[in-house]
């Protein structure tokens, strides 16, 4: 059985990753130190789950 989740062709998965593409090149062009922050936001917030994980999550 299949699970659960929208089935996406390759036409419309490729239109997405070219919109992507181009948010990201507009976004670093317009906020150049953007990206250097969200590189840090996203590991904070992995290092927090990571801890979490480890130490809270029972099964």
């Amino acid at each position: 059985m299949e699970k659960g989740g929208v089935i996406i062709d390759d036409r419309l998965t490729g239109i997405i990753y070219i919109i992507v593409a181009v948010l990201i090149v507009v976004v670093r062009i317009a906020v150049p130190n953007f990206f250097d922050y969200l590189v840090m936001i996203i590991a904070a917030i992995l290092l927090v789950l990571g801890i979490y994980l480890l130490l809270f999550k029972r099964r």
